[in-house]
């Protein structure tokens, strides 16, 4: 039977501490950057408001027809064997 050391057969474990603290700083400073933009131009979320209206509500001919669902026929016949 081959014998081989028992670290041959188990996978190196990586520290993803490593890996995922840099993620999770880049991330927080993207926020808080975020953040406080939000909150040194509050206007913004006005200006944000009225292009979303400007752009979803109403605004001329839709492009498209509403869809409209078939509906079931209410008369259902029996054929007899006689």
């Amino acid at each position: 039977m081959l014998q081989r050391p028992r670290d041959h057969w188990q996978p190196a474990r990586r520290d993803l501490s490593r890996e995922i603290t840099p993620l999770l700083a880049i991330n927080g400073i993207i926020v808080l950057v975020l953040l406080v933009l939000a909150l040194s131009f509050p206007s913004a979320s006005e200006w944000i408001s009225a292009a979303v209206q400007a752009e979803f509500v109403g605004g001329g001919e839709p492009g498209m027809a509403p869809t409209q669902i078939a509906q079931p026929n209410d008369a259902i016949g029996t054929i007899s064997s006689n």
